[in-house]
């Protein structure tokens, strides 16, 4: 393995933009080994990350991000937006399902189909 954990959580911030608060940064951590535990165990036969090493870390930091979106969305009980009198607030941006939709995508050459594949039949 040629990327380390850390790679993926510094490719995280940096596509966040911001530091997370402290609160968080164990929470962004673990996701991080997540994503690239899941990535990893779904690549096809023969393929490695070390062949892929930044496209591996931006997809798995990418789904990190989706990971740490969902956990965030779970720890605020899914709350995107309030109204307070005259003031609304609505949180947006990307989706957590984008995000690892663009994950899976950035990596699809190279991860396994999860058991389907098209067989020609000769008739």
């Amino acid at each position: 393995m040629s990327y380390t954990d850390m790679d993926i959580e510094m490719k995280a911030l940096s596509m966040l933009g911001s530091n997370v608060p402290d609160e968080d940064a164990v929470m962004l951590r673990t996701v991080c080994t997540a994503a690239a535990a899941e990535l990893e165990g779904r690549l096809r036969r023969g393929v490695s990350s070390d062949d892929m090493t930044e496209l591996f870390t931006t997809a798995a930091g990418m789904l990190a991000i989706s990971m740490y979106m969902e956990l965030g969305a779970a720890h605020s009980g899914g709350v995107s937006g309030f109204t307070a009198g005259k003031l609304s607030v609505q949180l947006g941006g990307a989706s957590a399902a984008a995000l690892r939709k663009s994950a899976e995508t950035m990596l699809g050459a190279y991860l396994d189909n999860g058991g389907f594949e098209f067989v020609g039949v000769q008739g």
